[in-house]
């Protein structure tokens, strides 16, 4: 079971069944330190622990991993990274505990409701952008204060990232770091990536697997690259139109990238899987030869692959360039600290942008992007970097409609349905066209 700790006489919470939390007190001796044990490497900010000597400040700290990729938790312990924020947030706050937990996506609402029933949430969320719009909305983090300390740190921010994360109730957090989808291969069987749709179908055609995942946040980057972004970014998101659209073109853009996902699936080189975990032990185990990744899975295919993994941006296609899916992590406020600990979490969030902090957690990871953008990203120390840098301006690009804030709520209402119709359209239950005229029934009014 994992645990999730506070030293003393804190809560622990322990989960008893899949989806439950259930509150526990324990009584700790001071000199112990508390753990928290198998979280992922951006997670890896756990050993934050000063030495638990005399009376202490504690500031509780939740990671919460993005649901499609907890999978990973286990394969993540680095914690070198994150040295420098360790060592600079003990040189300011010596005195101070930081208490870090992980917990689930698809249960954080649960979790934050029982702790606020107690007087007991966390002080500091690690969240991605969506995650923390839906929690806002639900009065479960605070907004950012209006304080000079935070807008100092909010100009450091690139606009349109912070736009991200603002909604009517306020601002839902500070960026610390974004990922990215990308393309992996293997360099044993490709000399290089291809850098266009025909260029990747004739890769399957000459006899090397290629992988595709059927749910929608994998297939997300083909919509760019066959001209349907503007069509599914509402579809997505919630959000209207764009005004320069009509149903018409959205319907015959949905269609056309329907109908190559159809016509390329029944290749016999193609492997349809059912997400991220699957292409990627497909293209550690040798059986596939490139796939669409997620810079989080970086660490785990150089661990398993070494020299043979290739890292490069997503093809183009006829429709332009491809539309990589880029995540924002982002430091949410909790509700129940107390003013000083309010002070600690706004002290940690400010020293997380620091540029020293954010240029070796880019080097030390090689995953992800720093989010103050005054901090260049050092592409010529690391191919990966190079690839993700490209990856993440084919977003800047090509991704407008999903800078206008969405909830992960509105997202995880209608994703089950968008899988659905793309399984019917792949599977051949459904045409293309009667596909598109399904997700247009699914897409908002203006």
């Amino acid at each position: 079971m994992n645990a999730m700790a506070r030293c003393g006489t804190r809560t622990i919470f322990r989960r008893s069944a899949p989806g439950r939390l259930m509150p526990r007190l324990q009584n700790h001796q001071r000199q112990l330190c508390c753990r928290s044990r198998g979280l992922i490497p951006l997670l890896a900010l756990l050993p934050l622990l000063s030495s638990c000597q005399g009376p202490r400040q504690s500031l509780h700290v939740l990671v919460v991993p993005i649901a499609r990729m907890e999978w990973l938790k286990d394969d993540y312990r680095n914690e070198q990274e994150w040295e420098p924020l360790r060592r600079e947030f003990r040189k300011i706050h010596p005195e101070v505990d930081l208490q870090i937990s992980v917990g689930s996506e698809a249960n954080i609402k649960e979790y934050l409701r029982l702790g606020r029933s107690r007087g007991l949430g966390p002080d500091l969320l690690l969240v991605q952008g969506p995650v923390a719009m839906a929690l806002l909305d639900g009065a479960l983090v605070q907004a950012l204060p209006d304080q000079p300390e935070v807008r100092r740190s909010l100009a450091l921010v690139e606009p349109n990232d912070l736009k991200r994360v603002t909604g009517p109730r306020g601002v839902a957090g500070l960026p610390m770091f974004s990922e990215i989808t990308l393309a992996c291969f293997d360099r044993r069987r490709l000399a290089q990536a291809p850098t266009s749709l025909d260029q990747l179908l004739a890769v399957a055609a000459s006899g090397k697997p290629i992988g595709l995942a059927v749910e929608p946040s994998s297939l997300w980057w083909t919509a760019g690259a066959l001209g349907a972004q503007g069509a599914l970014a509402p579809i997505f998101t919630g959000n209207p139109r764009a005004v320069s659209s009509s149903e018409a073109s959205d319907r015959s853009a949905l269609e056309t990238w329907l109908l190559w996902l159809r016509q390329t699936t029944l290749q016999s080189r193609v492997d349809l899987a059912s997400g991220p975990q699957d292409l990627t032990v497909g293209l550690e185990s040798g059986r596939l030869a490139w796939i669409p990744c997620y810079s989080l899975t970086l660490r785990r295919l150089e661990r398993t692959m070494g020299d043979h993994l290739g890292v490069a941006p997503l093809p183009s296609g006829p429709g332009g360039l491809p539309t990589p899916l880029s995540t924002l992590r982002i430091w949410s406020l909790g509700v129940d600290s107390s003013p000083r600990q309010r002070r600690l979490a706004l002290s940690l969030m400010e020293l997380s942008l620091n540029p020293l902090v954010q240029r070796q957690l880019t080097l030390g990871t090689k995953m992800v992007l720093p989010a103050n953008r005054f901090v260049p990203i050092p592409v010529a120390s690391s191919g990966k970097l190079a690839a993700i840098e490209q990856a993440q301006r084919q977003f800047i690009q090509t991704s407008n409609l999903l800078v206008t804030p969405y909830s992960a709520d509105l997202v995880q209402q209608v994703l089950p349905t968008i899988e659905a119709v793309l399984s019917q359209v792949l599977v051949g239950v459904m045409t293309p066209r009667q596909g598109s005229e399904a997700l247009m029934r699914l897409s908002p009014q203006r």
